[in-house]
């Protein structure tokens, strides 16, 4: 066997392990992005927390405002806050399945270097 050929074994298991990987940065970057917005909603309704429930409030729909009131607006974020916490705790358990699965490839991709006389270093 070549030096620079790998078995066919540990090929399969480094290309699950990199889709596993790339997989996980992709829920990653999803996560911090609903976690932002969810930081947005609480600044936002923190702020019109202490206006009266008159006041005259805009929303900002493509290039226009649309003049809303403190009702519709927090009943508006606190709907979007519902399904952002969903996606967000959604997330969180694909992260934790996704790591699994991460850390058993990984010890299985040691076992069949090790298999082959290739060894790794260990992080």
């Amino acid at each position: 066997m070549s030096e620079k050929t790998l078995p066919p074994e540990v090929q399969q298991l480094l290309i699950q392990y990199q889709t596993l990987r790339d997989h996980y940065a992709r829920i990653e970057t999803e996560l911090r992005v609903v976690e932002a917005e969810l930081g947005e909603i609480d600044n936002v309704m923190d702020s019109i927390k202490g206006l009266s429930d008159d006041a005259e409030l805009y929303k900002a729909i493509g290039h226009i405002l649309v003049r809303k009131t403190k009702a519709e607006i927090t009943r508006e974020l606190e709907e979007r806050k519902e399904l952002l916490i969903i996606k967000r705790d959604k997330y969180r358990k694909q992260l934790e399945f996704l790591n699994k699965q991460i850390n058993e490839t990984e010890n299985k991709l040691r076992e069949a270097l090790s298999k082959y006389g290739l060894t790794t270093p260990r992080q």
